[in-house]
């Protein structure tokens, strides 16, 4: 019956929540248009005059969830010591515009939260339909920029912070266990005529100190630590290391264990008192492209489950020897050399006679291998499909930000902006008076113009005021 009682006034719900979700935006816009003005006029008051001269008033618009609010605030010539001059805003200091430009945090959450998942131009489309306001697909990108280079810059005071042993971290585990696997993405412009291949290898590694069961024949890594980003090996080993310090009390780890796809950079870097361990994965993927043969390849995929090495390179040999094709034998020479450069880590870490102390409560220890799916969820499921591509400092801040997700951390992109900002008690005083103003009516020379902030629309008496400028809104 409702139903039909709006359809047939011409007006779906539909429309009548989005023209009130506009009317209520628009009161939060007016409302806080006029709080920063008043909070600036705070700052101007309170200033140091002697150092900072009023220049008079610049407007400018900022971004917020619930659109653009634009206000006006007061620039001024600041004097330093040195005598060097300069101009400021002290408002925007005060709310840490330069950060991200004039997008508010809430703003920015949004934008990092749905780039994870979608393109520039899909996340400025829906974030522009939630929000009720423009924005577009260069404006978010910006956005992201600016907030992994400040993802970058911290990441750099880690790493300097780490080698100067000012780095550890506070949780006590006896075993670690790290993954290590790149991906390659297609780069454009400038990069890819610089790239061979045009395309860049993104390093991802991954930490943590057991499995977690959470149903029947489910488990998950509690708390992992997560890296990733276009560096060199020792740039990026680098960063890992810190990023793990952070978390682990290292000197306490009484083993850590590698799975990695024995890649030359992963080799590098690995530490000589590590477990490694052979990718299985890679390690099986690399069977089925380089032998031709179906019963060869049972036979050695059987050797490599009863962990019996010597005979796996003996049978490899004589398979080698038996071939007339010159692909062929390449391509077993290939794997030879493959699983000769890994020969440590042909068996699990479970058969290469570790004494590994009891694990934490709680937590299991299983069977490696995880790293094909975290490289899956982490860059290759947003980056590497749909004929995307990157530049390397572009993709390169994606993929921290992507990195922080999938570590569970994905707030730390915007964390620093969320300290407070606005004094406790200015704050009530500011709203007390703009509420008070507000339930006055306001004489402009042509009549009384009715507030549209500071109390609610009655449901009931004449329609007049505010309340008729809502039902207008929802059609009425």
């Amino acid at each position: 019956m409702m139903k039909s009682m709006i359809t047939e006034t011409g007006v779906t719900f539909k429309e009548l929540e989005k023209n009130i979700y506009a009317w209520i935006c628009q009161i939060g816009r007016q409302f806080t248009g006029e709080f920063l003005e008043r909070y600036d006029r705070m700052l101007m008051e309170g200033r140091d005059r002697k150092k900072y001269r009023n220049k008079g008033l610049r407007q400018t618009t900022i971004k917020t969830i619930y659109g653009e609010v634009t206000y006006r605030r007061a620039v001024y010539e600041a004097r330093e010591e040195d005598g060097f001059r300069h101009y400021v805003y002290l408002l925007d200091e005060t709310l840490e515009l330069e950060n991200v430009g004039l997008i508010s945090t809430n703003m920015a959450e949004l934008l990092v939260k749905g780039i994870t998942e979608m393109s520039y131009r899909e996340c400025a489309a829906k974030v522009s339909e939630m929000t009720g306001q423009g924005i577009s697909a260069m404006g978010v990108w910006n956005v992201i920029q600016a907030l992994g280079e400040k993802v970058c810059k911290e990441e750099a005071e880690l790493v300097e912070e780490h080698k100067k042993g000012r780095i550890q971290g506070e949780k006590e585990v006896p075993v670690l266990f790290e993954e290590a696997d790149g991906v390659y993405v297609r780069l454009q412009g400038k990069d890819r005529k610089r790239s061979r291949q045009g395309k860049a290898e993104v390093k991802v590694g991954i930490a943590y100190d057991g499995w977690k069961k959470t149903g029947k024949g489910r488990y998950e890594l509690p708390e992992k630590v997560v890296v990733a980003g276009f560096e060199g090996a020792k740039e990026f080993h680098e960063y890992r290391e810190a990023a793990i310090a952070q978390k682990y009390k290292l000197d306490e780890v009484d083993e850590r264990i590698q799975n990695a796809d024995g890649a030359s950079w992963i080799r590098k870097v690995k530490d000589k008192s590590t477990c490694f361990q052979l990718d299985p994965f890679h390690r099986n993927k690399a069977v089925r492209e380089k032998i031709h043969n179906g019963k060869a390849v049972r036979d050695i995929m059987g050797l490599l489950e009863e962990e019996k090495t010597e005979e796996l390179f003996e049978y490899l040999e004589l398979y080698k020897n038996s071939l007339w094709e010159d692909r062929e034998t390449e391509d077993a020479e290939e794997l030879i050399r493959y699983y000769r450069n890994n020969e440590e880590g042909l068996v699990p870490y479970q058969s290469q006679g570790l004494r590994l102390a009891e694990h934490p409560e709680g937590l299991e220890y299983r069977n490696m291998g995880t790293m094909e799916n975290h490289v899956w969820s982490v860059i290759a499921r947003r980056m590497k499909h749909n004929h995307t591509s990157w530049s390397r400092r572009g993709g390169n801040h994606l993929v921290k930000i992507l990195a922080k997700k999938c570590s569970g951390k994905l707030y730390e992109v915007t964390e620093k902006l969320k300290r407070p900002v606005f004094e406790e008690e200015k704050v009530e005083e500011l709203y007390g008076e703009i509420v008070l103003s507000a339930k006055a009516p306001k004489k402009d020379g042509k009549g009384y113009e009715y507030p549209v902030i500071g109390h609610m629309v009655g449901l009931e008496g004449r329609i007049q005021g505010d309340r008729k400028k809502l039902l207008a809104m929802a059609g009425f």
